[in-house]
């Protein structure tokens, strides 16, 4: 089966991909040891440099450059605790984001947790000024991006549970769920993807085709997208918000393709799984991203 072309230009984009979500409880792959030669000391000087940022670049609120190759002036910090919701990782300091994504969030809480009773986890967001990170994600660098827990608790979880409960997975073998995934799960992400503000959610394969089959006349099933990963949340990705003249918009979704046919059967395919192995055993370093001017004052 041939890759569909969207997908293949998200792979060429996004090829240096390892999706390290230290929030899951997963961990890297051991490199063997080699002297470091110029290139990559400077490759990781410029990534430390982004690390060592511990507060928001003032000034209004503006999502700049792309979800992979951004920064966030303007930043709002998430409380830890609010109306049906944690901020997970907080040891992490990403938990900064554009105020249109904080008040997503929050209203994505607090209308679940008046349903259900629920309380939602919140992974990663983005550090101060959002900006590269060296481990972890290749995106969230815009604070246009967010990642939710498919695991709900009842409750406000402890400072230790903040730490080191792990999140639990609802996939096996990237290509089936998991008998623990059930209704609960399902009308999250339909909650989640049923507003507006949304450009696209990132899923597990089996995630979607199980909307797919569940949810097949959804308005808004079309931004469920499948990706590698997210088999214990999904990350939310918001359209560019107004007063953000310099963010880079992801393409937009045709609300008429429901994603459900070809693109998604491909994920399931002899050529994904071969894709898959590569992926996951390549030991290439991340890149550091070609930023827009403002970024990269913004670090200094």
């Amino acid at each position: 089966m041939k890759t569909p072309v969207g997908l293949a230009v998200m792979l060429v984009v996004l090829a240096s991909w390892h999706h390290a979500h230290a929030q899951a409880g997963q961990t890297g792959r051991a490199t063997t040891a080699r002297a470091s030669t110029p290139a990559e000391t400077t490759r990781r000087e410029l990534f430390a440099e982004w690390a060592k940022i511990r507060e928001p670049m003032s000034g209004p609120a503006a999502a700049i450059g792309a979800y992979a190759a951004g920064c966030l002036q303007g930043a709002e910090a998430l409380p830890l605790d609010g109306d049906g919701y944690s901020v997970m990782r907080p040891s992490r300091h990403r938990f900064y984001g554009h105020p249109s994504l904080l008040s997503y969030l929050t209203n994505l809480a607090s209308t679940t947790h008046a349903k259900y009773g629920t309380q939602l986890l919140i992974g990663d967001i983005a550090p101060p000024r959002g900006g590269p990170m060296l481990t972890g994600h290749a995106s969230h660098q815009n604070g246009l991006d967010a990642d939710v827990w498919f695991l709900t608790l009842a409750r406000h979880p402890t400072e230790a549970e903040r730490e080191r409960l792990s999140a639990t997975r609802f996939v096996v073998g990237r290509t089936r769920l998991r008998a623990n995934w059930d209704e609960a799960q399902a009308r999250l992400l339909a909650a989640a993807a049923d507003d507006d503000r949304v450009n696209r959610i990132f899923v597990s394969p089996p995630i979607k085709r199980y909307m797919c089959q569940n949810y097949q006349t959804a308005p808004w099933l079309y931004r469920l997208r499948p990706w590698w990963g997210h088999e214990e949340h999904f990350h939310v990705r918001l359209l560019c918000p107004s007063g953000s003249s310099s963010c880079e918009e992801q393409d937009a979704l045709d609300p008429a393709d429901t994603g459900c046919g070809e693109n998604l059967a491909w994920w399931f395919s002899d050529e994904a799984d071969r894709e898959w192995r590569r992926l996951s055993t390549s030991t290439e370093p991340r890149q550091f991203p070609a930023l827009p001017t403002e970024c990269t004052a913004m670090a200094r």
